[in-house]
């Protein structure tokens, strides 16, 4: 299947939310989108290090919007349980990516969902873009990229774009893609509130979780 359409929740769960817990609410969602006939799916727990991540990331793609228009409520009424305190969500077309050399050691899956500030003149967006798209030139890590628009977000906060990676390893998203100068001395004044290019203010949604197979698609 040639994915058109994606979607991406980001399940936080409650302090009393045991493992068992836990286990059965992703086994259940797997079920439900299953059974809904969605073939591309990633459902995993996320990894120590996240911000603002969640617990459980739940990642689809669809072959186009109406496909999951047709499925929507069943699988957010799935997602929507008592154990589920808070889910944030980002509904996209693939935006602009690419993939690496390194495809074939992808081990891991990760997504920054962010809200550039209301007002934001498109020709500073559009360089913001720019910007995060140069990373994987520099990151080696980095087997594969993707930087869409959000077309709908669900949560406290109105998401307007999803940045996703695919790494070699947990180790290179908590220390080489943190630590390298292009994130630090280029990328993150966007993010900045000591920087006068700061377009992007609230809390960003930076999560990860271990990856099995690919997930951001061949171009």
């Amino acid at each position: 299947m040639c994915a058109m359409y994606n979607v991406t929740r980001v399940v936080h769960f409650t302090e009393a939310a045991d493992a068992t817990a836990r286990d059965e609410y992703a086994n259940n969602a797997r079920r439900t989108i299953l059974a809904a006939g969605v073939e591309r799916i990633l459902i995993a727990p996320t990894l120590p290090g996240v911000i603002n991540g969640g617990d459980l990331i739940v990642h689809l793609q669809l072959t186009d919007t109406a496909s999951w228009r047709n499925r929507a409520d069943d699988i957010d009424s799935a997602l929507s349980q008592p154990i589920a305190d808070r889910v944030d969500g980002v509904e996209y077309a693939p935006g602009l990516g690419g993939r690496g050399p390194g495809q074939h050691s992808s081990r891991l899956y990760r997504a920054l969902l962010l809200r550039v500030e209301s007002g934001t003149p498109d020709s500073v967006v559009q360089r913001f873009e720019r910007e995060l798209l140069r990373m994987p030139e520099h990151i080696s890590s980095i087997t594969a990229w993707q930087l869409s628009r959000v077309d709908a977000a669900l949560g406290p906060q109105r998401w307007t774009h999803v940045f996703e990676q695919e790494f070699t390893d947990h180790g290179a998203v908590t220390g080489q893609y943190l630590n390298h100068p292009i994130h630090w001395s280029v990328v993150d004044r966007w993010f900045d509130p000591e920087c006068t290019d700061i377009i992007v203010r609230d809390r960003v949604c930076h999560t990860f979780c271990e990856l099995d197979d690919l997930v951001i698609p061949d171009r």
